[in-house]
């Protein structure tokens, strides 16, 4: 695997651990409301408030590096080989 190849799956390995952190929390809050500390309407909308900005970012983070890097020649051998 080149450092290229390592550093994409790193960025992308990263994404979707945001990802499924920012979900697992909008989750817990939604579903189980003891798991978030205080009880009031204020803390449990500012906890999915961030969480869902989380969501936000790391979709767009991984949707970004799919479109730009996959389709990019970084990763295209066939279309190195060809060029």
């Amino acid at each position: 695997m080149t450092h290229q190849e390592r550093l994409y799956k790193a960025l992308k390995s990263e994404s979707e651990a945001e990802i499924n952190e920012a979900l697992l929390t909008l989750d817990m809050c939604m579903t189980q409301a003891t798991a978030i500390g205080e009880h009031t309407s204020k803390h449990f909308l500012e906890e999915a408030s961030k969480a869902l900005d989380k969501l936000c970012h790391g979709r767009d983070r991984l949707d970004t590096l799919e479109s730009y890097v996959d389709g990019s020649s970084l990763f295209n051998k066939q279309q190195q080989l060809n060029d």
